[in-house]
Protein backbone atom coordinates (compact mmCIF):
# COMPACT_ATOMS: atom_id res chain seq x y z
CA UNK A 1 0.00 0.00 0.00
CA UNK A 2 1.00 3.58 -0.56
CA UNK A 3 2.00 5.62 2.45
CA UNK A 4 -0.73 8.10 1.55
CA UNK A 5 -4.06 9.39 2.89
CA UNK A 6 -5.92 8.64 -0.34
CA UNK A 7 -9.15 10.46 0.53
CA UNK A 8 -7.23 13.62 1.45
CA UNK A 9 -5.08 13.34 -1.68
CA UNK A 10 -8.12 13.06 -3.98
CA UNK A 11 -9.83 15.99 -2.31
CA UNK A 12 -6.83 18.32 -2.23
CA UNK A 13 -4.53 17.39 -5.13
CA UNK A 14 -6.00 15.08 -7.78
CA UNK A 15 -6.42 17.12 -10.99
CA UNK A 16 -5.93 20.29 -8.93
CA UNK A 17 -2.26 20.83 -8.05
CA UNK A 18 1.03 18.91 -7.84
CA UNK A 19 2.50 17.54 -4.65
CA UNK A 20 5.48 15.61 -3.31
CA UNK A 21 4.74 12.41 -1.38
CA UNK A 22 7.80 11.59 0.68
CA UNK A 23 8.48 7.93 1.48
CA UNK A 24 5.32 6.97 -0.42
CA UNK A 25 6.64 3.43 -0.84
CA UNK A 26 8.92 2.75 2.13
CA UNK A 27 11.83 0.43 1.35
CA UNK A 28 10.94 0.43 -2.35
CA UNK A 29 13.29 -1.85 -4.30
CA UNK A 30 13.73 -1.73 -8.06
CA UNK A 31 12.42 -4.85 -9.81
CA UNK A 32 14.42 -3.97 -12.93
CA UNK A 33 17.82 -2.45 -13.69
CA UNK A 34 19.09 -0.44 -16.63
CA UNK A 35 20.40 -3.53 -18.42
CA UNK A 36 17.05 -5.31 -18.23
CA UNK A 37 15.33 -2.10 -19.31
CA UNK A 38 17.64 -1.98 -22.33
CA UNK A 39 16.59 -5.55 -23.10
CA UNK A 40 12.93 -4.47 -23.13
CA UNK A 41 13.83 -1.57 -25.44
CA UNK A 42 14.91 -4.15 -28.01
CA UNK A 43 11.42 -5.69 -28.12
CA UNK A 44 9.29 -4.54 -31.08
CA UNK A 45 6.09 -4.82 -28.99
CA UNK A 46 7.23 -2.01 -26.70
CA UNK A 47 7.47 1.69 -27.49
CA UNK A 48 10.95 2.90 -26.54
CA UNK A 49 13.20 5.88 -27.25
CA UNK A 50 16.45 7.50 -26.26
CA UNK A 51 16.49 11.25 -25.65
CA UNK A 52 19.93 12.82 -25.33
CA UNK A 53 21.59 16.21 -25.20
CA UNK A 54 25.14 16.97 -26.29
CA UNK A 55 26.57 20.48 -26.47
CA UNK A 56 23.04 21.86 -25.93
CA UNK A 57 21.76 19.90 -28.96
CA UNK A 58 18.82 17.57 -28.40
CA UNK A 59 18.25 14.31 -30.26
CA UNK A 60 15.55 11.65 -30.21
CA UNK A 61 15.93 8.09 -31.45
CA UNK A 62 12.99 5.72 -31.56
CA UNK A 63 13.24 2.01 -30.74
CA UNK A 64 13.21 -0.89 -30.94
CA UNK A 65 16.99 -0.84 -30.59
CA UNK A 66 19.56 -3.27 -31.92
CA UNK A 67 22.36 -1.38 -30.18
CA UNK A 68 22.60 1.60 -27.90
CA UNK A 69 24.97 3.86 -29.80
CA UNK A 70 22.35 6.59 -29.31
CA UNK A 71 23.23 6.68 -25.60
CA UNK A 72 25.71 9.54 -25.84
CA UNK A 73 26.17 12.63 -23.70
CA UNK A 74 23.37 13.23 -21.20
CA UNK A 75 20.93 10.53 -22.21
CA UNK A 76 17.70 8.95 -21.00
CA UNK A 77 16.23 5.62 -22.10
CA UNK A 78 12.42 5.46 -21.85
CA UNK A 79 10.25 2.35 -22.30
CA UNK A 80 6.43 2.52 -22.34
CA UNK A 81 3.89 -0.13 -21.38
CA UNK A 82 6.18 -2.17 -19.14
CA UNK A 83 3.20 -3.20 -16.98
CA UNK A 84 1.93 -5.33 -19.88
CA UNK A 85 5.11 -7.42 -19.85
CA UNK A 86 6.31 -7.73 -16.25
CA UNK A 87 4.31 -9.10 -13.32
CA UNK A 88 6.21 -6.86 -10.89
CA UNK A 89 5.33 -3.81 -12.97
CA UNK A 90 1.67 -4.83 -13.06
CA UNK A 91 1.75 -5.27 -9.27
CA UNK A 92 3.17 -1.77 -8.89
CA UNK A 93 0.22 -0.38 -10.87
CA UNK A 94 -2.15 -2.13 -8.45
CA UNK A 95 -0.96 0.23 -5.72
CA UNK A 96 -2.74 3.03 -7.59
CA UNK A 97 -6.06 1.24 -7.99
CA UNK A 98 -7.86 4.04 -6.14
CA UNK A 99 -8.05 5.54 -9.64
CA UNK A 100 -10.59 3.70 -11.88
CA UNK A 101 -9.25 1.12 -14.33
CA UNK A 102 -10.55 2.94 -17.39
CA UNK A 103 -8.39 5.96 -16.54
CA UNK A 104 -5.17 3.92 -16.31
CA UNK A 105 -2.76 4.32 -19.22
CA UNK A 106 0.50 2.49 -18.55
CA UNK A 107 3.77 2.32 -16.69
CA UNK A 108 6.77 3.95 -18.34
CA UNK A 109 10.20 3.26 -16.89
CA UNK A 110 13.15 5.49 -17.66
CA UNK A 111 16.83 5.35 -16.86
CA UNK A 112 18.99 8.45 -16.98
CA UNK A 113 22.63 9.31 -16.39
CA UNK A 114 23.72 12.40 -14.42
CA UNK A 115 22.56 15.62 -16.08
CA UNK A 116 20.04 13.84 -18.29
CA UNK A 117 16.39 14.71 -18.75
CA UNK A 118 13.87 15.37 -21.50
CA UNK A 119 13.65 19.13 -20.92
CA UNK A 120 10.81 21.22 -19.51
CA UNK A 121 7.53 19.92 -20.91
CA UNK A 122 3.80 19.50 -20.33
CA UNK A 123 1.78 16.26 -20.28
CA UNK A 124 -1.94 16.11 -20.91
CA UNK A 125 -2.46 13.34 -18.38
CA UNK A 126 -2.06 12.78 -14.66
CA UNK A 127 1.21 11.14 -13.68
CA UNK A 128 2.82 9.79 -10.52
CA UNK A 129 6.62 9.85 -10.78
CA UNK A 130 8.07 7.23 -8.45
CA UNK A 131 11.78 7.45 -7.80
CA UNK A 132 13.73 4.21 -7.97
CA UNK A 133 17.47 4.00 -7.47
CA UNK A 134 19.48 7.21 -7.65
CA UNK A 135 18.00 10.67 -7.36
CA UNK A 136 16.49 13.34 -9.59
CA UNK A 137 15.77 17.00 -9.18
CA UNK A 138 12.28 18.00 -10.27
CA UNK A 139 10.90 21.46 -10.87
CA UNK A 140 7.17 22.00 -11.46
CA UNK A 141 5.67 25.27 -12.63
CA UNK A 142 2.26 26.87 -12.98
CA UNK A 143 0.16 26.02 -16.07
CA UNK A 144 -0.37 29.68 -17.00
CA UNK A 145 1.57 31.59 -19.66
CA UNK A 146 3.50 28.73 -21.23
CA UNK A 147 5.28 28.94 -24.58
CA UNK A 148 5.72 25.71 -26.54
CA UNK A 149 8.92 24.85 -28.40
CA UNK A 150 10.16 21.89 -30.44
CA UNK A 151 13.96 21.73 -30.37
CA UNK A 152 13.93 18.60 -32.54
CA UNK A 153 11.29 16.47 -34.23
CA UNK A 154 9.58 14.18 -31.73
CA UNK A 155 10.40 16.30 -28.68
CA UNK A 156 7.89 18.89 -27.44
CA UNK A 157 9.04 21.23 -24.70
CA UNK A 158 8.07 24.54 -23.12
CA UNK A 159 10.23 27.53 -22.32
CA UNK A 160 11.70 27.64 -18.84
CA UNK A 161 9.35 28.53 -16.01
CA UNK A 162 9.35 29.73 -12.42
CA UNK A 163 8.94 26.64 -10.22
CA UNK A 164 6.27 26.29 -7.56
CA UNK A 165 7.91 23.00 -6.54
CA UNK A 166 11.67 22.43 -6.57
CA UNK A 167 12.66 19.15 -4.96
CA UNK A 168 14.97 16.15 -5.04
CA UNK A 169 13.35 12.73 -5.08
CA UNK A 170 14.97 9.81 -3.30
CA UNK A 171 14.03 6.12 -3.67
CA UNK A 172 10.40 5.58 -2.66
CA UNK A 173 9.41 9.25 -3.07
CA UNK A 174 6.62 10.22 -5.49
CA UNK A 175 5.89 13.45 -7.32
CA UNK A 176 2.29 13.81 -8.52
CA UNK A 177 1.66 16.15 -11.48
CA UNK A 178 -1.80 16.97 -12.89
CA UNK A 179 -2.35 17.62 -16.62
CA UNK A 180 -1.03 20.88 -17.99
CA UNK A 181 1.53 21.63 -15.27
CA UNK A 182 5.03 22.10 -16.75
CA UNK A 183 7.79 20.03 -15.20
CA UNK A 184 11.46 19.34 -15.72
CA UNK A 185 13.45 16.49 -14.22
CA UNK A 186 17.25 16.32 -14.19
CA UNK A 187 19.13 13.21 -13.07
CA UNK A 188 21.57 13.77 -10.22
CA UNK A 189 22.92 10.21 -10.08
CA UNK A 190 22.22 7.17 -12.24
CA UNK A 191 18.49 6.98 -11.83
CA UNK A 192 15.39 4.89 -12.52
CA UNK A 193 12.01 6.61 -12.64
CA UNK A 194 8.65 4.85 -12.78
CA UNK A 195 5.96 6.99 -14.45
CA UNK A 196 2.43 5.82 -13.67
CA UNK A 197 0.25 7.61 -16.21
CA UNK A 198 -3.52 8.10 -16.41
CA UNK A 199 -5.37 8.88 -19.61
CA UNK A 200 -8.34 11.18 -20.17
CA UNK A 201 -9.98 11.16 -23.62
CA UNK A 202 -10.63 14.54 -25.21
CA UNK A 203 -13.63 15.50 -27.35
CA UNK A 204 -11.82 14.58 -30.56
CA UNK A 205 -11.11 11.06 -29.31
CA UNK A 206 -14.67 10.64 -28.06
CA UNK A 207 -15.89 11.86 -31.46
CA UNK A 208 -13.74 9.17 -33.10
CA UNK A 209 -15.30 6.59 -30.78
CA UNK A 210 -18.75 7.72 -31.92
CA UNK A 211 -17.76 7.59 -35.58
CA UNK A 212 -16.30 4.10 -35.16
CA UNK A 213 -19.48 2.98 -33.41
CA UNK A 214 -21.74 4.32 -36.17
CA UNK A 215 -19.65 2.67 -38.87
CA UNK A 216 -20.05 -0.73 -37.23
CA UNK A 217 -23.83 -0.61 -36.75
CA UNK A 218 -25.58 -3.30 -38.79
CA UNK A 219 -28.73 -1.20 -39.12
CA UNK A 220 -26.83 1.77 -40.53
CA UNK A 221 -26.70 5.34 -39.24
CA UNK A 222 -29.84 7.47 -39.22
CA UNK A 223 -29.91 10.11 -41.93
CA UNK A 224 -31.26 13.67 -41.80
CA UNK A 225 -34.77 14.10 -43.22
CA UNK A 226 -36.95 17.17 -43.81
CA UNK A 227 -40.41 16.12 -45.10
CA UNK A 228 -41.89 19.38 -43.74
CA UNK A 229 -39.55 21.56 -45.83
CA UNK A 230 -41.08 24.96 -46.64
CA UNK A 231 -40.13 27.61 -49.16
CA UNK A 232 -37.25 29.82 -47.99
CA UNK A 233 -36.35 33.36 -49.02
CA UNK A 234 -32.67 32.43 -49.23
CA UNK A 235 -31.31 29.01 -50.25
CA UNK A 236 -27.98 29.96 -48.65
CA UNK A 237 -29.46 30.18 -45.17
CA UNK A 238 -29.36 27.23 -42.77
CA UNK A 239 -32.09 27.76 -40.19
CA UNK A 240 -31.60 27.33 -36.47
CA UNK A 241 -34.24 24.59 -36.60
CA UNK A 242 -32.20 22.68 -39.18
CA UNK A 243 -29.01 23.01 -37.17
CA UNK A 244 -30.84 21.76 -34.08
CA UNK A 245 -32.19 18.79 -36.07
CA UNK A 246 -28.67 17.88 -37.20
CA UNK A 247 -27.31 18.10 -33.67
CA UNK A 248 -30.26 16.06 -32.43
CA UNK A 249 -29.17 13.22 -34.73
CA UNK A 250 -25.84 13.16 -32.90
CA UNK A 251 -27.56 13.29 -29.51
CA UNK A 252 -29.72 10.31 -30.49
CA UNK A 253 -26.63 8.29 -31.39
CA UNK A 254 -24.83 9.28 -28.20
CA UNK A 255 -27.84 8.49 -25.98
CA UNK A 256 -28.39 5.06 -27.52
CA UNK A 257 -27.51 2.15 -25.20
CA UNK A 258 -25.59 0.45 -27.99
CA UNK A 259 -23.14 3.37 -28.08
CA UNK A 260 -22.71 3.22 -24.29
CA UNK A 261 -21.80 -0.45 -24.61
CA UNK A 262 -19.39 0.13 -27.48
CA UNK A 263 -17.86 3.10 -25.66
CA UNK A 264 -17.08 0.90 -22.66
CA UNK A 265 -15.54 -1.71 -24.94
CA UNK A 266 -13.37 0.92 -26.63
CA UNK A 267 -12.30 2.38 -23.27
CA UNK A 268 -11.16 -1.10 -22.23
CA UNK A 269 -8.79 -1.37 -25.22
CA UNK A 270 -5.21 -1.63 -23.93
CA UNK A 271 -3.32 -2.99 -26.90
CA UNK A 272 -2.67 -6.29 -25.13
CA UNK A 273 -1.82 -9.23 -27.37
CA UNK A 274 -2.31 -12.32 -25.18
CA UNK A 275 -0.78 -15.65 -26.09
CA UNK A 276 -3.37 -18.31 -26.82
CA UNK A 277 -2.48 -21.56 -25.09
CA UNK A 278 -3.96 -25.03 -25.30
CA UNK A 279 -7.73 -24.60 -24.75
CA UNK A 280 -9.31 -25.77 -21.51
CA UNK A 281 -12.90 -26.59 -20.61
CA UNK A 282 -14.82 -25.56 -17.52
CA UNK A 283 -14.45 -29.00 -15.97
CA UNK A 284 -10.64 -28.95 -16.18
CA UNK A 285 -10.65 -25.36 -14.90
CA UNK A 286 -12.70 -26.42 -11.89
CA UNK A 287 -10.36 -29.35 -11.21
CA UNK A 288 -7.39 -26.99 -11.47
CA UNK A 289 -8.86 -24.72 -8.80
CA UNK A 290 -10.00 -27.56 -6.56
CA UNK A 291 -6.41 -28.84 -6.50
CA UNK A 292 -5.46 -25.63 -4.69
CA UNK A 293 -4.02 -23.88 -7.73
CA UNK A 294 -4.96 -20.36 -8.85
CA UNK A 295 -5.81 -18.37 -11.95
CA UNK A 296 -3.35 -15.56 -12.69
CA UNK A 297 -4.37 -12.40 -14.51
CA UNK A 298 -2.25 -11.34 -17.47
CA UNK A 299 0.09 -8.42 -16.57
CA UNK A 300 -1.43 -5.07 -17.44
CA UNK A 301 -4.92 -6.53 -17.94
CA UNK A 302 -7.56 -4.16 -16.52
CA UNK A 303 -11.13 -5.15 -17.47
CA UNK A 304 -14.13 -2.85 -16.96
CA UNK A 305 -17.64 -3.34 -15.63
CA UNK A 306 -20.71 -1.10 -15.68
CA UNK A 307 -23.97 -1.55 -13.77
CA UNK A 308 -26.01 -0.52 -16.81
CA UNK A 309 -24.76 -3.72 -18.46
CA UNK A 310 -24.61 -6.22 -15.57
CA UNK A 311 -24.03 -9.14 -17.92
CA UNK A 312 -21.01 -7.67 -19.73
CA UNK A 313 -17.28 -7.72 -19.04
CA UNK A 314 -15.36 -5.26 -21.21
CA UNK A 315 -11.80 -6.39 -21.79
CA UNK A 316 -9.19 -5.15 -24.27
CA UNK A 317 -11.87 -3.95 -26.70
CA UNK A 318 -14.01 -7.09 -26.42
CA UNK A 319 -17.26 -7.90 -24.61
CA UNK A 320 -17.65 -11.14 -22.63
CA UNK A 321 -21.14 -12.08 -21.47
CA UNK A 322 -21.84 -13.62 -18.06
CA UNK A 323 -24.81 -14.22 -15.74
CA UNK A 324 -25.95 -10.83 -14.34
CA UNK A 325 -26.50 -12.32 -10.86
CA UNK A 326 -22.71 -12.79 -10.72
CA UNK A 327 -22.04 -9.07 -11.28
CA UNK A 328 -21.17 -8.16 -7.65
CA UNK A 329 -18.72 -11.05 -7.41
CA UNK A 330 -17.20 -10.24 -10.82
CA UNK A 331 -16.41 -6.75 -9.50
CA UNK A 332 -14.26 -8.41 -6.85
CA UNK A 333 -12.71 -11.15 -8.96
CA UNK A 334 -11.44 -9.02 -11.85
CA UNK A 335 -9.69 -6.69 -9.39
CA UNK A 336 -7.56 -9.55 -8.06
CA UNK A 337 -4.23 -10.60 -9.53
CA UNK A 338 -4.80 -14.24 -8.49
CA UNK A 339 -8.11 -16.10 -8.09
CA UNK A 340 -8.56 -19.32 -6.13
CA UNK A 341 -11.48 -21.68 -5.52
CA UNK A 342 -12.63 -19.89 -2.37
CA UNK A 343 -12.82 -16.60 -4.27
CA UNK A 344 -15.35 -18.14 -6.67
CA UNK A 345 -17.32 -20.00 -3.99
CA UNK A 346 -19.88 -17.20 -3.30
CA UNK A 347 -21.00 -17.06 -6.96
CA UNK A 348 -24.82 -17.18 -7.22
CA UNK A 349 -24.44 -18.99 -10.56
CA UNK A 350 -21.43 -21.25 -10.04
CA UNK A 351 -21.60 -22.93 -13.44
CA UNK A 352 -21.57 -19.57 -15.17
CA UNK A 353 -18.59 -18.25 -13.20
CA UNK A 354 -16.53 -21.28 -14.25
CA UNK A 355 -17.71 -20.90 -17.84
CA UNK A 356 -16.83 -17.18 -17.85
CA UNK A 357 -13.29 -17.72 -16.59
CA UNK A 358 -12.83 -20.67 -18.92
CA UNK A 359 -13.54 -18.22 -21.75
CA UNK A 360 -11.09 -15.69 -20.31
CA UNK A 361 -8.38 -18.33 -19.91
CA UNK A 362 -8.90 -19.52 -23.50
CA UNK A 363 -8.64 -15.90 -24.69
CA UNK A 364 -5.31 -15.57 -22.85
CA UNK A 365 -6.35 -12.92 -20.29
CA UNK A 366 -6.04 -15.31 -17.32
CA UNK A 367 -3.56 -18.14 -17.04
CA UNK A 368 -3.61 -21.47 -15.19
Amino acid sequence: MLNLDIAAFLQTYWQKKPCVIRNALPDFTDFIDEHELAGLAMEPELDSRVISKQAEQWSVQQGPFEDFSACQGQWTLLVQGVDRFLDDASELMQKFNFIPNWRVDDLMISFGVPGAGVGPHVDQYDVFLLQGKGSRRWRVGSPEGLTSTQPVKGLCQVDDFTPVIDCELQPGDILYIPPGWPHDGVTLSDSLTYSIGFRAPDQAQLGNYLAEHLQTQSTGAKRYTDPALVLSDSPAEVSAKEVDALKDLLHQAIDDDSFSQNLLAMLSEQGIEPEINEPVNSQSLQEHLESGATLVKLPGCRPLLNRQFPDCLFINGEVIKFAPENYPLMCQLISKADIDRTDMAPAPDKLDIFYTFTTLVNMGYWEL
